[in-house]
């Protein structure tokens, strides 16, 4: 059954227009630090970034993350480039608009505080995001070492277990019984 889309809302087109600006940002920042990508990849992710805009929670938006981290790792960029970070971005913005729009039936308006929920959510998660490529970049200069994959695992870990324990301790708890 194909849902009648002629009744969406604003936010609901606007959530749509942001699936498709963020994964069409994300492919072709990568022009910023390679060159533009070829006119057929181009039409296959803004078609399959139209898919996902139309049927948020269907996996085609994995097939999106997919063409865009190939296209990403087909290029041949010099180093670590600074768009990586504006690709990251673009791609959150689209997951974050997918979600909200996962949220209810098609006709349902967006609520505004899930938008400022998540739009927060989403600039808090780009902040490990930036780190990880400042340590990247600090890195790329070393010799290659199996130390390097260790000492990032271990980052890694540590990184977890304090998420963790700090989501923890924001939680409310719930009264034992």
């Amino acid at each position: 059954m194909i849902p009648d889309w002629r009744g969406g809302t604003r936010g609901q087109w606007a959530l749509r227009a942001v699936i498709v600006a963020g994964t069409l940002a994300a492919l072709y920042s990568r022009g910023l630090a390679t060159s533009r990508p070829p006119v057929w990849l181009g039409v296959a992710a803004l078609l399959l970034a139209a898919g996902w805009a139309l049927f948020p929670e269907s996996v085609v938006g994995a097939g999106v993350l997919l063409l865009v981290g190939w296209a990403w790792a087909a290029s041949d960029p010099v180093g670590l480039p600074a768009a990586a970070i504006v690709a990251a971005a673009a791609m959150l913005a689209a997951h974050l608009a997918a979600l909200i729009l996962g949220y209810g039936p098609p006709r349902l308006p967006v609520a505004a505080g899930a938008v400022r929920l998540w739009a927060v959510r989403g600039l808090l998660l780009l902040v490990p995001a930036v780190l990880v490529w400042l340590v990247a970049r600090g890195v790329e200069e070393l010799p290659d070492s199996h130390t390097a994959w260790v000492l990032g695992l271990a980052v890694a870990v540590s990184v977890t277990v304090v998420a963790v324990a700090v989501i923890q301790a924001l939680m409310p708890q719930a009264e034992d019984a």
